[in-house]
């Protein structure tokens, strides 16, 4: 069942439950109004009328000397009375007091449950009774009456089957046109509910399209519940394209990267494949084989140093472990690893750092400044000298510095160096025993740290690499 069929039957049938109990509650409360209203109008006309015929007893009485009368003239003067107090729908009996009738313009007889209730509780009492062979309603108001010495039963019949006629009449009207109306409300709540729904369908709609690919925002018509669903989901859109094209993105370095590699590793491989069959199946003198050997151990040297590198490019994305690091004492580790290799290839290393402390992953740190003077002293030609200082900024921000003067960087390379397998002197780089993937480390690197790299490089003339490094109330935790 859909979500607009639910809301058009529950709201239908819940307003036809209540239009019709507060309908009903309404008619009985008006028809027990009308009744009561009756009943205080019989009573005010029974004390009337009690008071008269007393009156006109005592009246009667003197006129005839003061004998008191008995039934037969009480009966005759209750007839004489009745001619002069005669209303519409209001009838008179009078019995003794052991409820033999002495006179009655009632056709009928009075209920027995009343003569006894009278007999009983001897005051007044009331009776409302449904006559089944007329169909008429009456109501019955009676009490002991003192007339001269003796105790009558003075008893007055109102018709009120009017009051019951008009809650038929209501009754049946409701049921005629309580039906139309339900017709009429429902085809109002069937268009409310398609309505309140509609911009539901929408959204419906743009899932699917979601789903398929498309991330179109739906406009804003209401600022309802309705509304900021609506705005609620477009900023869900929003947020699952752009996170679909940074996906994207990933998949596609992911995929260069791999290609890279496997054309990297493809000529090592071949190499190694090629010079191990010729040292199995050739003949060869002991100079060939060495020159062979030499050259699968040149090529597995590189093949260990691109997967060393792509091994700490994975583990970039574990969780660094920051501490207080102290640069003085950074640098002079760094020195004595790097000094033997700089004066291998008879290049000077020199470093100097201010006393101060940088909040990093010390072991991240290292891996940075190694590929940036690693690839600084590939660089550079023999006698040149390469340098890492460091120093505080205006703002108070630590800035480190690896400069050579070495062949330099083509401006139209600078910003390729970055990327992995990158290499602007290919030649040199794989004499030279490069993977291609220290320049894309340390790029890594730095964003951990939310470190600003940048190069500045002249041809010939050789090439510096800052490292900024954020203030201590910007590093990361």
């Amino acid at each position: 069942m859909r979500f607009w069929q639910k809301i058009f039957l529950i709201s239908l049938t819940v307003l036809t439950v209540a239009v019709n109990i507060i309908a009903y509650m309404l008619l009985g409360n008006n028809h027990q109004l009308n009744i009561k209203k009756e009943s205080d109008s019989a009573k005010e006309m029974y004390s009337i009328v009690v008071s008269s015929f007393q009156t006109q007893v005592i009246y009667e009485r003197y006129r005839s000397s003061g004998t008191e009368f008995g039934s037969d003239q009480i009966s005759q003067l209750a007839r004489e009375f009745s001619y002069q107090f005669s209303l519409d729908n209001l009838y008179l009996f009078l019995s003794d007091h052991t409820g033999i009738r002495l006179f009655s313009n009632f056709d009928q007889d009075v209920p027995q449950e009343l003569m006894d209730r009278l007999s009983e509780q001897k005051d007044g009492c009331m009776l409302i009774q449904n006559n089944e062979d007329n169909g008429r309603v009456y109501l019955y108001l009676a009490s002991p009456v003192v007339i001269q010495s003796d105790t009558y039963f003075f008893i007055t019949i109102k018709d009120i089957t009017d009051i019951y006629d008009v809650r038929k009449e209501q009754l049946f009207f409701f049921s005629v046109v309580g039906p139309i109306a339900s017709v009429v409300v429902a085809l109002i709540m069937l268009i409310v509910s398609r309505l309140l729904t509609q911009q539901i369908h929408r959204l419906r709609k743009s899932t699917k399209r979601v789903a398929q690919g498309e991330y179109q925002s739906i406009p804003i018509r209401s600022s309802d519940e309705i509304g900021m669903l609506t705005e609620d989901f477009n900023k869900m859109t929003s947020a699952i394209h752009q996170k679909v094209e940074q996906l994207e993105q990933v998949a596609e370095a992911r995929k260069c990267f791999i290609d890279n590699m496997t054309h990297e590793m493809k000529t090592p491989l071949t190499s190694i494949i090629g010079f191990s069959d010729l040292l199995c199946n050739a003949r060869l003198d002991d100079d060939t084989v060495h020159d062979y050997a030499e050259s699968i151990y040149k090529e597995g040297q590189y093949l260990k140093a691109v997967s060393s590198k792509l091994m700490e490019i994975i583990l970039l994305g574990q969780k660094p472990e920051f501490s207080r690091i102290s640069l003085p004492n950074l640098f002079a580790e760094i020195t004595a690893a790097v000094e033997p290799i700089a004066k291998n290839r008879k290049v000077a290393f020199t470093s100097s750092s201010i006393p101060c402390t940088l909040y990093a992953d010390r072991e991240l740190i290292k891996s940075l400044l190694y590929n940036l003077i690693d690839n600084a002293i590939k660089a550079s030609p023999p006698g040149k000298t390469v340098t890492l200082s460091a120093h505080l900024t205006k703002e108070g921000r630590i800035r480190m510095l690896v400069k050579d003067f070495g062949a330099g960087i083509p401006e139209s390379e600078q910003k390729k160096i970055f990327e992995p397998f990158y290499r602007v002197d290919k030649a040199r780089s794989r004499q030279a025993g490069g993977a291609g993937l220290g320049l894309a480390l340390c790029a890594e690197i730095a964003n951990v740290h939310q470190a600003k790299l940048s190069i500045e490089s002249v041809p010939q003339q050789g090439t510096t690499i800052r490292i900024l490094f954020p203030q201590e109330r910007e590093a990361l935790p």
